[in-house]
């Protein structure tokens, strides 16, 4: 009776084990060299590392999730990891080199920054005046009026404006300028022009709200992605 009861805990376990994580052990390659200084993450855990000199990375993972390989050099590929993946030391995925040169845009016009807008406090959770506006309007007496006025309207703009905005500074917080040149290829005269066209992106925006900077940095990357293709057509 023992025995038999040992067995069926072992065999009760077995699932449990084989879904645990476990080192992967890969290269990455563009044809046959190796491409040292590219991100390597774990669209699962959001787990990130980096392809050292030889292009060797080591990251948590088990059959079923998907790694991203990307850099301001190299293609964004994803590759689906299953169990033969880990039977190949080292795993090895093979990515294309960027191989476009940007021509120069010039960008016209003034931009909008923090102090223009009078942007609230970073830390504060409350609604932004634009929205406590934006709330007054569309309550009570002065609803009827600012309909027929089309205030609401305005003040609704005001308060996705000062969103998008604080979207930004959330961004500047998270990258110099220089790092958005030498992570997402974004030219340095163009990184405040790409903020901008990032934050008009939905995506991003909700990306964010879930506070995870790896899978923010993902979504970067497709956005520049597009971001340098808009700019060189």
């Amino acid at each position: 009776m023992s025995k038999l009861l040992h067995i069926l805990l072992l065999l009760v376990s077995l699932p449990a084990i084989s879904q645990e994580r476990k080192a992967l052990q890969g290269r990455v390659v563009s044809g046959d060299m190796a491409v040292p200084d590219v991100f390597v993450i774990n669209k699962a855990t959001a787990a990130e590392t980096k392809t050292d000199a030889l292009g060797n990375f080591n990251i948590q993972a088990k059959a079923g999730d998907v790694i991203v390989v990307y850099s301001a050099k190299t293609e964004v590929r994803q590759f689906a990891i299953s169990d033969a993946s880990f039977k190949e030391v080292p795993y090895v995925v093979s990515i294309n080199l960027n191989a476009y040169e940007l021509e120069e845009v010039v960008v016209e016009g003034s931009t909008i920054n923090s102090v223009s807008l009078g942007i609230v406090p970073k830390d504060q959770k409350q609604y932004t005046p634009a929205e406590k506006k934006l709330f007054t309007a569309e309550d009570g007496t002065d609803a009827l009026f600012n309909a027929i006025s089309g205030r609401t309207k305005m003040l609704k703009k005001a308060a996705e404006t000062e969103k998008k905005v604080s979207l930004i500074e959330y961004l500047n917080g998270m990258y110099t300028e220089e790092e958005v040149t030498t992570e997402f290829g974004i030219p340095a005269d163009k990184v405040k022009a790409f903020m901008f066209y990032a934050a008009d992106n939905k995506d991003l925006a909700e990306t964010v709200k879930g506070n995870n900077e790896s899978l923010v940095k993902l979504k970067l990357i497709d956005l520049s992605r597009q971001y340098l293709s808009v700019i060189k057509e």
